[in-house]
């Protein structure tokens, strides 16, 4: 993992001899906890000024519309850590609460970089094809409502094929798991844009600048 992106999820902390002895500690225990799934799609797209078409299904969001400006099709992708993680924060909760919020931030950032390796066949898709990929867009950045999430929980049957579900609020369980819109351009030239840099929530705690 990532060391910067666990030290990012807490806040900005500073490395030091006790903090980087319980990562370690919770580094081992959240890779023992994962069970790693994943399912994405591909979907023809069309973008407009205020929205974008995916699969037949219009999202209304500016914000998602100028990301794939310029894509004319995209990947739905789903991925989760599975339930495991869930259970062994509760577990560490009861046991030893100071560690809870260092293994949040270590499961956090394990989610995002094995999430972004799991994308590795739509990004050989994309080198076949002479396209480039969009930074992965999820439901909640910018002014795409998290109500998006069930569109892409439809239209991939996420519930069905990695047995993530979603709450009446949009959220999901296990709490670990990421959906997103990957666009495919011609374009290069938005395509090196970090996923934080893609997102107009600019006061986001967890923002990077590259």
């Amino acid at each position: 993992m990532e060391k910067q992106a666990i030290y990012r999820y807490l806040g900005g902390a500073a490395s030091e001899p006790q903090l980087d002895g319980m990562i370690a500690r919770a580094e081992a225990e959240v890779k023992r906890a994962a069970a790693s799934r994943y399912v994405d799609g591909r979907f023809p797209l069309s973008v407009a000024a205020e929205g974008v078409t995916i699969g037949g299904a219009y999202l209304a969001s500016k914000t998602l519309a100028s990301h794939l400006r310029g894509c004319q099709e995209a990947f739905l992708t789903a991925f989760t850590l599975g339930p495991g993680i869930d259970a062994l924060i509760k577990r560490y909760e009861l046991m030893e609460m100071p560690l809870v919020p260092v293994l949040q931030a270590c499961a956090a950032a394990y989610t995002e970089e094995q999430a972004d390796l799991a994308q590795e066949g739509i990004a050989q898709y994309a080198q076949e094809r002479g396209l480039y990929l969009r930074p992965r867009y999820s439901p909640g950045y910018g002014d795409l409502p998290l109500a998006s999430q069930r569109f892409l929980f439809d239209a991939l049957q996420i519930s069905k094929k990695i047995g993530v579900t979603l709450t009446e609020n949009c959220l999901m369980l296990p709490m670990k798991s990421i959906t997103g819109i990957v666009g495919l351009s011609p374009d290069p030239s938005l395509c090196h844009v970090g996923k934080c840099m893609a997102c107009a929530a600019e006061n986001c705690p967890f923002r990077q600048e590259t």
